[in-house]
C-alpha cells in the first residue's frame, strides 16, 4: 500500500511539474547517439539530431561535471552534405548569427562545465555532431563503471536511442546497467548496451558497472564506492527490490504490443495482385459480409489465426486461446472439471494427441497432486514460478501456426492467398451469425455437436457469455445432450481457469523482470532517480 501511495504522489508530481518554455515548433524528432569506447577508456560519440528550430541562432548541449574528462568537438555536418568549420573559443553572446552559421565550437563555462555548440537556421535539418571524451569510464573505490548523462535538453525530444560499444562485448556476466530519465528500456544487445525510448524523455542517463578492463579512467570518484553511488541513483526511482506497479503494467503492456507487432509484421508483407497481405476488414467490409453458420475449420491453431486476422482478437498472450484449448480438451475427454463455483478442481485424464494441446496439458499437469487433480490455487502458485513455460508455449504455438500455414499452402512467403482470405471472411461471418439475436429460429435446428464447436469459437471471439444465453433459449436441454454434460458453468470455469493461468504467469514474469532490472540486468528504465555524480548533459537546446 505504501508503494502504491508513493507511485500516486510520483504521478501527481509528473502531472504538475513545471516544464521549460519553448516555441511550439521547436523539437528534436529523433536523436540517435552512437558511443564507441576504445581500450584506453576514451569515447567517440556521434549524435544524429533531426532538429526543427523556429527561433535562435545556435544549438547547444551542456556537458557538466566533466572533471578529468577532456572534450573535443571533431565535426558537425548538416544534412550529410554541409561540413561545418570549427571556431575557437565559442562565445554565444559575442558571436553574431552569421558567424555561428556553418560553424561549431565549445563554450568553456569553467569548473569543468562546457557547452557543445553549432549554428542553425529556422528550418528542419539533420545534424551529425561528433565529439571525443577522454576518460569516459570512471574508477570507483570498489569498481569500474560509467555514470553519464548523454543529454538533458529544454526542447522536447520525441524519440531517442543510444548504443554503447567497447573493445570487449558488454553482457550481463560482466556488467550492470541502469537507465534514468526516460520511459523506455536499457538492455544488453549483441554485445552492446542499447538505450531506447518508448515514451516521455526528460534526459537519458546510463549508470553502469563493468569488469571490462580499460587503460585510463576518471579517478574523481576513486574514494567513493560504486554501491553508495548506485544507492543514491536509485533513490526516488522505481529500481526497487519490490515490484513497481507502474513497471509491471508497462512491462506487460509494451511486451505484448511489441511481440504482436513483430508477428503482424511477419504476416503482413506486401503481396501481389493474387496474394493479399494481412487482412484489415473495414467497417464497410464487416457490414457487407454475410452471416456464415458453418465451421471454417476444426483445427484450433488455424481457427485462432483466422480470428486474429478478422481483427476481433490480436493478443499474443491470449487467455481466450487457453480457454478454447481447455474446452477442446474437455470435449475430447482429456480433462474434466469437478466441484462447484470457485471450489472446483481439474482432473487430468490423459494427454491430447494434438501437439499444442499436449504441451499446455503438461504445463498445467505439473500443478496436479498424486490423484492427477489440481485446484486453481495450486495452479496459480505453480504458474507464478513457472511462467516461462507458458510464455514458451505461446512462442512454440505461433511457430507451429506459421509452419502449418505454409505447409498447407495458406501462406506463401508470409503472404495470405485467396483461399485464406475466404476463410477469414467466413470466420467473421460466423461471428456475425453467433452475435445475431434475430436468427433464433435458424439456430434452433442446429445440431448439438455443432454448438460444441460454436462455444469454442465464441470463446475466441470473446462472446461466450452471449452464446450461452442464446443456448438457454434455443436449446434448453443442451447441457444434458452436450459433451459438456449438465454443467452449465463449464464455459465460465474454462475462462476462469485460463485467466488464472495467464494472471499468475504475468505476475511471475513481472516479478522476475523487476528483480533482473533492479540487479542491473537490463529492462525498463526509470523516469525518476539517477541523482548523484553523473557527468554530461545538464541542459541545452536552442538559443
Amino acid at each position: 500500500m505504501k508503494r502504491i501511495f508513493k507511485l500516486f504522489i510520483f504521478i501527481l508530481i509528473l502531472i504538475f511539474q513545471i516544464h521549460p518554455t519553448y516555441a511550439s515548433g521547436d523539437a528534436i524528432n529523433q536523436l540517435n547517439i552512437d558511443v564507441v569506447i576504445d581500450q584506453s577508456g576514451d569515447a567517440t560519440i556521434t549524435e544524429t539530431i533531426d532538429l526543427m528550430a523556429s527561433q535562435g541562432s545556435e544549438f547547444y548541449q551542456v556537458m557538466n561535471r566533466m572533471n578529468q574528462k577532456e572534450l573535443k568537438m571533431i565535426s558537425v555536418v548538416r544534412d550529410q552534405t554541409v561540413q561545418y568549420a570549427p571556431l575557437e573559443n565559442w562565445d554565444p553572446d559575442a558571436l553574431t548569427p552569421e558567424q555561428k552559421y556553418n560553424h561549431f565550437g565549445i563554450h568553456d563555462k569553467g569548473d569543468a562545465n562546457y557547452e557543445l555548440c553549432f549554428g542553425i537556421d529556422h528550418q528542419q535539418h539533420t545534424y551529425t555532431m561528433v565529439y571525443h571524451v577522454t576518460r569516459f569510464v570512471n574508477q570507483y573505490k570498489d569498481a569500474t563503471g560509467i555514470n553519464y548523462n548523454f543529454f538533458e535538453l529544454s526542447i522536447p525530444v520525441k524519440k531517442a536511442s543510444i548504443v554503447i560499444s567497447a573493445p570487449q562485448e558488454f553482457h550481463k556476466n560482466n556488467s550492470e546497467i541502469y537507465g534514468f530519465g526516460y520511459d523506455g528500456q536499457v538492455n544488453f544487445e549483441a554485445g552492446k548496451i542499447k538505450m531506447v525510448s518508448s515514451g516521455d524523455i526528460k534526459r537519458m542517463q546510463l549508470f553502469s558497472k563493468t569488469s571490462i578492463p580499460f587503460a585510463s579512467y576518471d579517478t574523481t570518484y576513486d574514494q567513493k564506492t560504486y554501491q553508495s553511488l548506485l544507492k543514491d541513483a536509485k533513490e526516488g526511482s522505481d529500481y526497487d527490490d519490490g515490484v513497481s506497479v507502474l513497471a509491471i503494467f508497462m512491462g506487460i503492456f509494451v511486451f505484448i504490443l511489441a511481440v504482436v507487432g513483430v508477428l503482424l509484421y511477419a504476416l503482413g508483407e506486401q503481396g501481389n495482385e493474387h496474394i493479399k497481405k494481412y487482412i484489415k476488414l473495414s467497417k464497410k467490409d464487416k457490414e457487407n459480409l454475410p452471416s456464415f453458420h458453418d465451421i471454417p475449420t476444426h483445427y484450433l491453431l488455424y481457427a485462432d489465426f483466422l480470428v486474429n486476422q478478422t481483427g476481433l482478437n490480436k493478443k499474443y498472450h491470449n487467455p481466450k486461446l487457453i480457454a478454447a484449448y481447455m474446452l477442446k480438451m474437455i470435449r475430447d475427454h482429456h480433462v474434466v472439471f469437478e466441484g462447484e463455483k470457485k471450489q472446483y478442481t481439474v482432473v487430468f485424464v490423459e494427454p491430447p494427441e494434438d501437439e499444442n494441446a499436449k504441451e499446455l496439458y503438461e504445463i498445467m499437469h505439473e500443478a496436479a497432486n498424486d490423484e492427477n487433480k489440481a485446484t486453481r490455487k495450486a495452479l496459480e502458485k505453480h504458474m507464478n514460478s513457472r511462467y516461462k513455460l507458458l510464455y514458451d508455449w505461446f512462442d512454440h504455438l505461433y511457430l507451429h501456426q506459421k509452419t502449418y500455414l505454409h505447409d498447407h499452402g495458406l501462406l506463401h512467403k508470409n503472404k495470405i492467398d485467396a483461399k485464406t482470405v475466404e476463410d477469414i471472411h467466413h470466420t467473421y461471418g460466423l461471428y456475425k451469425f453467433l452475435k445475431d439475436q434475430d436468427n433464433m429460429d435458424e439456430k434452433k435446428v442446429l445440431d448439438v455437436m455443432l454448438w460444441d464447436d460454436y462455444l469454442i469459437y465464441a470463446t475466441l471471439f470473446d462472446i461466450a457469455d452471449e452464446v450461452k444465453k442464446q443456448l438457454g433459449e434455443v436449446h434448453p436441454d443442451y447441457y444434458q445432450q452436450s459433451v459438456y454434460q449438465s454443467d452449465y458453468d463449464t464455459i465460465y470455469w474454462s475462462m476462469l481457469w485460463a485467466n488464472s493461468v495467464m494472471r499468475a504467469s504475468n505476475s511471475g514474469y513481472s516479478l522476475h523482470e523487476q528483480q533482473v532490472r533492479s540487479s542491473g540486468g537490463g529492462g525498463w528504465s526509470s523516469m525518476s532517480g539517477g541523482g548523484g555524480f553523473s557527468s554530461g548533459g545538464g541542459g541545452g537546446g536552442i538559443r
